[in-house]
């Protein structure tokens, strides 16, 4: 409902109502500043079509001012512990949520008018808008709700003040990796040749959680491949491999938005570990970003050991709980409670395991040693 006669809010709900915003969806996602990607025409839209047999529903708010297109929120709506929940587009692949919006003094006139028409929504128990970077649209322009339980942050690469770094350890695992064959970086170029390493990058990512004994919202989600999939045979992403010779070491599937690129997935193939190609893979893609005047090379969330090694410095992520019926609130107890209670068990669960490892190997060495010692004063 419009709070203001030269403000009309519009839901599109349909496919066809969906298209028909293509071209202002696009538009004003270019003369959004805050825009990293992940609310843009095409990565929604892919995930609509990827979705197409689900029980996905999806609403794209739009707002209007004298007619022209200047806020839009895109949301889907799904089932969630008997809950219907309203999230980001795109959930849980989408990596920050935000609107799109015209650069502004009215941006909070704008939500304002926006929420009006959510809180019309009566077949929605809960809003749950997660991963809201701190300096994106609807953060700065004061939206409201319960903060998240969980605190998120975002590691990135200033490449335009990065300072070199050394890694001892990284030169000697580089030099193992050299030896195994010569090191290259490649980017995908043909639509089948970026199908492949796509599909073979999710194969090897999912293949490494559950070696780790870890889950994965986005990736064990039935939607996710295909999404990838209609992702890579357009230009929205790009795909880089780390080569050992003829063999693909470590892969990384990327976003880019700008002067910003947005590391989607990284991975790497269990065979070549011991000289660490996922972070020599990683180096060599920072270095060739900010040798294209990039200013940015995002991590995206969570701020892992690794990325926090080649960081700069990390961007706070928070997150709205809307709840509208008890059992909306039970779900958003479960969404900002229980679910990141889950994530950390797995975590320390998986790092302990693998320490436990590490001090069973310590042992065999030691046990080893002496053995070893007096066999080379026999001799």
């Amino acid at each position: 409902m419009p709070i203001s006669p030269a403000l009309a809010v519009e839901v599109a709900a349909t496919l066809s109502a969906i298209d028909a915003l293509a071209a202002e969806w696009v538009e004003l996602e270019q003369a959004t500043p805050e825009a990293t990607g992940f609310q843009s025409y095409a990565w929604c839209r892919n995930w609509i079509e990827a979705a197409r047999d689900s029980a996905l529903q999806f609403r794209v708010v739009v707002l209007r001012e004298k007619g022209r297109l200047c806020m839009l929120w895109p949301l889907q709506i799904e089932s969630i512990l008997g809950a219907r929940v309203a999230r980001w587009l795109g959930e849980p692949m989408t990596q920050y949520g935000d609107a799109l919006a015209l650069p502004g003094a009215t941006r909070a006139l704008w939500r304002a008018a926006l929420e009006a028409e959510l809180a019309t929504w009566r077949d929605v128990d809960l809003f749950a808008f997660t991963r809201m970077r701190s300096d994106g649209v609807l953060v700065a322009s004061g939206l409201s709700g319960e903060p998240a339980g969980e605190t998120l942050s975002a590691p990135f690469v200033n490449l335009r003040a990065r300072l070199s770094r050394r890694h001892k350890s990284a030169e000697r695992r580089g030099r193992r990796l050299a030896a195994a064959g010569e090191p290259s970086l490649q980017r995908a170029g043909s639509g089948e040749e970026r199908r492949y390493l796509a599909g073979k990058a999710l194969a090897l990512k999912r293949e490494w959680l559950r070696a780790k004994g870890l889950v994965s919202a986005g990736l064990s989600n039935k939607t996710t491949a295909g999404f990838i999939d209609l992702l890579a045979q357009s230009d929205l992403l790009q795909i880089h491999a780390l080569k050992i010779g003829a063999e693909v070491a470590a892969i990384d599937i990327g976003l880019v938005r700008g002067d910003a690129y947005r590391s989607l997935l990284g991975c790497y193939d269990a065979r070549f570990s011991q000289g660490a190609p996922g972070h020599a893979l990683t180096r060599r893609l920072i270095a060739h970003y900010a040798a294209e005047g990039f200013g940015l090379f995002d991590f995206l969330a969570p701020a892992d050991t690794y990325k926090l090694a080649f960081a700069s410095g990390a961007t706070p992520l928070g997150a709205r709980f809307l709840a509208r019926t008890p059992r909306g609130a039970i779900a958003g107890f479960a969404l900002k409670w229980l679910r990141p209670a889950a994530k950390r068990l797995l975590a320390f669960r998986a790092g302990w395991t693998f320490a436990r490892c590490r001090r069973s190997l310590s042992r065999a060495k030691e046990n080893l040693r002496p053995a070893n010692f007096s066999l080379r004063r026999a001799r």
